[in-house]
């Protein structure tokens, strides 16, 4: 009986949450480092970004305390003028090839033990300035005064979905005649650059982990034609007026792209003509009072001179704001 009730005891005990004591100190210096963010989130590919609600902040002396439960774990610490640390807890054994290191250990959930603390090491950020070159990807010449845009990210599947996390700042200059710019290779952060210019179609590419000179980039330039948008409502098949369609723009901290597109409908719920990009992938975006926000892919080669496209919305439930 008395077994029993142990192996109950130790049952009950297993689906708790334990606490996780952190000390968190500068990898150069050793000094603690205080106002550190930890974002915790579990180990799945349905959750593949650490909340950004309520982190926990590392204390002056550098200790936090974070409480994990009994499943594969995450915690992401972040704190400006820092590389990206981790702390990853497994419910059962550690998989092979998580090997830890001092800015990302590894532990097992059965092992954490009240009045353990685990030491993680956070390295300040390093900056190496970094070449890049941009020319027209038909005759190989240059191209002035295209923006430049340089952003950092977390080393996650899908880059991006994570901005407004303090990161370091995004960086922004322009192509000199000779097609080039430098930017800062931000280290312990997926590097990415963006080049964008009127009249050409936007190029994106990850910097190289160390860096690089030679990197070229080519530049496209875009298509365009005449054509207007009818927005009708799906229930009545009324024209809707008032209701913008607009270019969809995946933005994460970027500006505004200089090849977006807006037009509103009058009254008879058809748009101006205008002229479209060969943009790919090309969507769309359609807004109007008292109807639901739509989405729509549009084929440009499928699209003639001056055609008119057809949208239908819906009208908003009343239980809809």
């Amino acid at each position: 009986m008395t077994s029993v009730v142990q192996l109950f005891v130790l049952s009950l005990a297993a689906c708790f949450p334990k606490p996780l004591d952190l000390h968190v100190t500068d990898a150069d210096t050793g000094a603690p480092v205080p106002g550190v963010a930890l974002h915790k989130h579990a180990i799945s590919l349905l959750t593949l970004l650490p909340t950004r609600q309520n982190p926990i902040v590392s204390e002056p002396d550098g200790n936090a305390r974070v409480w994990v439960p009994p499943l594969n774990t995450n915690i992401t610490l972040l704190r400006p003028g820092y590389e990206p640390a981790s702390v990853a807890v497994f419910k059962n054994d550690i998989p092979s090839s998580m090997e830890g290191t001092a800015d990302r250990p590894r532990l097992q959930f059965g092992d954490l033990r009240e009045g353990d603390v685990v030491n993680i090491k956070m390295k300040p950020v390093r900056r190496t300035t970094t070449g890049v070159r941009v020319v027209d990807a038909d005759d190989g010449q240059p191209i002035v005064d295209s923006e430049v845009l340089a952003s950092t990210f977390l080393y996650l599947p899908a880059p991006g979905l994570e901005d407004g996390w303090g990161f370091p700042d995004l960086q922004s200059t322009w192509t000199n005649p000779d097609g080039a710019a430098r930017v800062d290779l931000i280290s312990g952060f997926r590097n990415r650059i963006t080049i964008r210019a009127a009249g050409r179609a936007a190029i994106q590419q990850d910097l190289p982990v160390n860096g690089s000179d030679s990197l070229v980039m080519r530049s496209q330039s875009l298509r365009w034609k005449p054509i207007r948008f009818e927005v009708l409502d799906e229930k009545y098949g009324t024209p809707v007026e008032g209701a913008w369609v607009i270019l969809e723009q995946p933005r994460h901290g970027l500006p505004p792209d200089p090849n977006a597109f807006a037009a509103v409908t009058g009254a008879d719920g058809l748009t101006p003509h205008i002229p479209i990009p060969d943009l790919v992938p090309l969507v769309i975006q359609i807004r109007a009072p008292g109807h639901r926000d739509r989405r729509e892919s549009i084929e440009w080669n499928s699209i003639g001179e001056r055609d008119t496209r057809t949208i239908w919305i819906y009208r908003k439930g009343w239980f809809e704001s």
